[in-house]
């Protein structure tokens, strides 16, 4: 073989195949990666986009705990009014400024109708409707809903607007009295859609467990029998092939699996262009080197060795210094991508919590209206009044003043409709209270009230006396026979107001004291088997402090035997000149 023939076969050997074969490698793994963290990154949106819908979801479920608590709605539904004069004034004057609010918290909601359950409710046309009206199909869906639980159903199979369904019950869940309707314009989907990256030459699957698939924006997705047998089989959360990007999860509440559907060329398009100029680049080099190679070898035959020197320094370093550059700004472009996405994601999680913070928060203040909501209050008003007046008809003084502070006490728990009044109010109630177990303990009973503020212009939230009172009486001169007294005093300076209330009782153990103290601060949560129930200390401080603001705080100590001490302080902030404040 000539040294010509043995140069080239050299030639190929050495550095044409090894060229191709480590440019072939090196871009398959580099595409492997790039397309293996796009699809991973793609799956952390959509279920990102996933947790911001079931946020929605459970906002607008909110709705039915909304009119299931509220009184005037649960008497409509039940019956409770006589004429229809009653039922259109307390529509009026009650529920429709209700269903206003409504709409304005939640406006994506387009109606919300109620089915009623008895026969003798005033029906109103757009709001309470007879259940005749309901469609059979979807009466069957919701016959077996359970107390508490409700579902989600696509209002019909052309658009995405969804219909959401509860059951509303009388006051003590023995019975159905309304069917709660909600429709849900298709912006919610829409919006869903947009933040999991349903656009563009995207599609999404809706695949039923049972009923035919519904797609959104179809985009340049070639959907047919075969793809959706193909979906149908996937259990993967995500994968990829050399033509299609498949992500997916199951929506729950919908009770579909959700397909994201995108075609890899149009996705990494910037990439095969990349990829053409590369084999540009190589096959131009390669021809370059080619040529050169074959002058030299042509030409310098009889320097052998200079030429071998020369095609060792043509080994792979170079190309790879290149190959790693190039790279280096794919990779970069990828990463500034993915840092900006998970950033997003974080802010996005954080700004979630919160959310259900603020919903637990709502809801136990929910809840503690609620509370006060089960008693009818004008027979227990116009009873006790009744009980005064046969007590004095009989000279029973006794009787007489304890049904008025017990009327008195019952009336303003029970009937304002406000969260605030003011201190004087609150010492006011105080007063009636301890009268009252005054007049149960005798003298083993004694109080005393000094107050040295401006009560009657000092705004504070109701019931912050009445329970750490009501913990005076009973952990205090209930539990021992020895009498003890109580003793209520305000001040203020030009920064706070300080209430202390003092007594001479029991006294609260060391162990115990350490630990209400820590859950006072902040620092200790109390579990469900610790805490008690009612409205009690810990929430008269949470609500001090939310109300208040500051350092407002309430602080004890006591000494088993010897008694306790509560102290409130109260920052200053505002004055009573609200109109809708009660007293």
């Amino acid at each position: 073989m000539s040294i010509m023939r043995k140069m080239i076969f050299g030639y190929v050997i050495l550095i044409f195949i090894p060229v191709i074969v480590f440019g072939y490698l090196y871009y398959s793994q580099i595409y492997n990666n790039l397309t293996k963290q796009f699809v991973e990154s793609r799956q952390k949106i959509l279920e990102q986009a996933y947790a911001n819908l079931k946020t929605d979801f459970t906002r607008i479920q909110s709705v039915q705990r909304m009119l299931q608590y509220n009184p005037y709605v649960t008497d409509y539904l039940d019956g409770a009014y006589q004429t229809d004069a009653e039922n259109v004034y307390v529509f009026l004057r009650y529920i429709r400024p209700l269903y206003t609010q409504l709409f304005f918290a939640h406006p994506e909601i387009k109606s919300i109708e109620i089915y009623n359950m008895k026969d003798d409710v005033f029906p109103i046309p757009d709001h309470f409707l007879d259940r005749s009206q309901l469609d059979p199909q979807r009466e069957e869906i919701v016959r077996d809903l359970k107390a508490g639980s409700g579902i989600w159903v696509f209002a019909d199979s052309n658009t995405s607007e969804l219909i959401y369904y509860q059951y509303l019950y009388n006051t003590q869940y023995t019975e159905r009295i309304g069917l709660l309707e909600m429709r849900v314009s298709s912006r919610l989907i829409a919006d869903f859609y947009k933040g999991a990256g349903v656009e563009g030459n995207w599609a999404a699957v809706l695949l039923p467990k049972e009923g035919e698939p519904r797609i959104a924006n179809i985009g340049g997705i070639n959907f047919n029998e075969k793809t959706l047998r193909q979906l149908q089989a996937e259990e993967s959360p995500f994968s990829i092939d050399r033509k299609t990007i498949i992500n997916q999860l199951e929506i729950d509440e919908l009770g579909v699996r959700l397909f994201v559907i995108g075609e890899v060329h149009s996705v990494f398009q910037s990439i095969k262009q990349r990829e053409q100029v590369m084999v540009m680049i190589i096959v131009l080099l390669l021809l370059v080197l080619s040529v050169t190679y074959y002058m030299l070898a042509t030409n310098i035959t009889k320097r052998i060795l200079r030429l071998a020197r020369h095609m060792r320094n043509l080994d792979d370093e170079n190309l790879k210094q290149r190959m790693i550059k190039h790279d280096r700004l794919n990779s970069n472009d990828e990463i500034g991508f993915l840092t900006e996405t998970y950033n997003t994601m974080l802010q996005r999680m954080d700004e979630l919590i919160n959310n259900v913070h603020r919903a637990e928060l709502r809801n136990k203040e929910a809840a503690y209206k609620v509370l006060q909501a089960q008693i009818k209050p004008h027979f227990l008003y116009n009873t006790l009044e009744t009980i005064r007046m046969i007590a004095e008809s009989n000279n029973d003084k006794e009787v007489a003043d304890i049904s008025f502070w017990f009327g008195r006490l019952m009336r303003y728990s029970l009937t304002s409709e406000q969260d605030v009044t003011v201190l004087e109010k609150e010492i006011e109630m105080v007063t009636f209270y301890l009268n009252i177990h005054q007049m149960r303990l005798q003298s083993r009973l004694t109080y005393e009230i000094d107050v040295a503020v401006n009560a009657d212009s000092i705004v504070c939230p109701r019931f912050i006396l009445q329970p750490l009172i009501e913990n005076s009486v009973i952990h205090g001169a209930s539990a021992i026979i020895r009498p003890v007294h109580i003793r209520l005093h305000a001040s203020e300076d030009e920064r706070e107001i300080r209430i202390v209330l003092q007594d001479n009782g029991n006294g609260i153990s060391a162990e115990k004291l350490a630990v209400i103290q820590s859950r006072l601060s902040g620092h200790h949560v109390a579990t469900e088997a610790q805490s008690e129930g009612g409205v009690g200390l810990m929430n008269v401080n949470e609500r001090i402090k939310s109300f208040f603001g500051g350092d407002s705080r309430i602080e004890i100590s006591s000494e088993p035997g010897k008694g306790t001490s509560l102290w409130i302080f109260i920052t200053k902030r505002m004055e009573a000149n609200d109109e809708n404040i009660d007293g």
